[in-house]
């Protein structure tokens, strides 16, 4: 292994990291907007918390409940 591709990988990892590092990260935005969405819904009052908590946890069924609470709140205050 050269010194250059040593210090890449020393540096950015492997590249199965990387694009694992991409779709979390990808996966985080698309439960952020969800999520901000529904937050703006609360806020709006047009649906109630639990309302909120339900729609992400039917769109995400992955996801735990604590998750799902987490969704929220991080929802809630990306959009205040």
């Amino acid at each position: 292994m050269s010194l250059l591709a040593y210090l890449w990988r020393a540096i950015f990892g492997r590249p199965q990291n990387l694009v694992e590092t991409q779709t979390s990260d990808a996966w985080q935005r698309v439960v952020d907007t969800f999520s901000s969405e529904q937050a703006d819904l609360v806020r709006d009052q047009k649906v109630t918390e639990e309302q909120a908590r339900a729609s992400i946890a039917e769109r995400f069924p992955q996801m735990t409940s604590d998750e799902v609470a987490h969704a929220l709140a991080r929802g809630m205050f990306l959009t205040r």
